[in-house]
């Protein structure tokens, strides 16, 4: 009578709900960046360690076209590259005031092109996206519309570049293709505006600036720059003070870094407040900056059989566990024992195929 190894088949399906991300926190006075799951607010790990590479001052973070994670070293003038995987130091991406870089705060990719907010000599720096060489000055220090300690930028639906002047109490819109100054998209302190520094569009298509000295995120029309609202603000038991970086969720629920009292606040869609997502001073935050959400997948990296055992490794977090069915059509999928948080597994094989997955969560 014949018998059959059994068929061992890995299968990565559609695991992550759409959207689900990381969220990675500059955390300013320790120098170190830290990730959190974006749907739960559980604690992953600190992505880069104290210093690590000679971090210094955390701000803007950024993942390149090479899947590495750049993160703006203010303090030492330069923009550092780690390991889009482990958080490991690769290099210095730019090295210390290359190109006049003078204290780095926003990382904006697009194109074939880095752009950099140097927010000490009021510019906006354009570096090579694949090796960091120095391409020009975007923004120049000279024409440039009165822009003064600028600081969170981003490009909008309309192709051009939006920049938070955060000394000036206002945001201006440059060229998207040359860097000219094109008009005072929010005038000085308009909406209450002051030192304002993150900035992004929202869901609805309209723009979202955190207001730092005032404890707002204040809203105006994505289309003309006229005033909305305050969108977030204390007196609603928001709870923030200094508020740096925003992100937007995939359910339009929004995250603050709220600086002076070491938490990231969490809002609903229409601007009510949620329990916190990262309470204050946990797992070493201290003074959160600029934050990035970042679609982390899970994915199966190898599998080997040896005798009856399957071998499989994975690209494991303290979130992901493998899962084991001999059903795709069923919903018998079972954990995997002690696998929660490992990357690597040895499984005994009962039957002819069994299906692999991993899930988070």
């Amino acid at each position: 009578m014949r018998t059959h190894a059994p068929v061992v088949t890995a299968v990565l399906l559609s695991l992550i709900a759409p959207g689900r991300a990381d969220l990675l926190v500059s955390s300013y006075d320790t120098g170190r960046v830290l990730r959190f799951n974006e749907h739960t607010g559980q604690y992953i790990d600190m992505f880069v360690g104290t210093s690590n590479g000679g971090l210094s001052l955390p701000h803007g973070l950024a993942f390149g076209p090479d899947g590495n994670l750049l993160v703006a070293s203010a303090g030492n003038d330069s923009v550092l590259r780690y390991n889009g995987t482990n958080g490991a130091f690769l290099n210095a991406f730019i090295t210390n005031g290359v190109g006049g870089l003078d204290y780095p705060v926003w990382l904006e990719f697009r194109g074939g092109s880095l752009y950099v907010s140097s927010q000490l000599n009021n510019q906006v720096l354009r570096y090579n996206a694949t090796n960091g060489a120095f391409i020009g000055t975007f923004v120049s220090s000279n024409a440039n519309g009165g822009l003064n300690g600028p600081s969170g930028m981003t490009f909008g639906p309309d192709g051009h570049l939006y920049v938070t002047s955060r000394f000036g109490n206002q945001l201006l819109r440059y060229d998207g293709t040359n860097g000219s100054f094109m008009d005072t998209f929010v005038p000085g302190a308009m909406g209450g505006l002051s030192q304002p520094f993150g900035l992004h569009f929202g869901p609805d298509g309209n723009l979202y600036v955190a207001s730092g000295n005032n404890a707002r995120i204040v809203r105006f029309n994505g289309t003309n720059g006229t005033y909305i609202d305050d969108f977030v603000y204390n007196t609603n038991n928001a709870g923030i003070s200094l508020p740096i970086g925003l992100e937007f969720g995939p359910a339009g629920d929004l995250f603050v870094a709220s600086f002076n009292n070491n938490k990231v606040a969490h809002f609903a869609a229409n601007g009510a407040p949620l329990a916190d997502f990262v309470p204050s001073g946990m797992y070493g935050l201290a003074g959160p900056n600029f934050m990035l959400l970042h679609t982390f997948e899970p994915r199966i990296e190898s599998i080997r059989l040896t005798g009856t055992n399957a071998i499989i490794r994975w690209n494991g977090r303290t979130d992901t566990q493998l899962q084991a069915s001999t059903n795709l059509v069923g919903t018998n999928w079972q954990n995997v024992a002690a696998t929660l948080g490992q990357s690597a597994a040895t499984n005994g094989l009962t039957t002819n195929a069994v299906f692999y997955r991993l899930i988070r969560d």
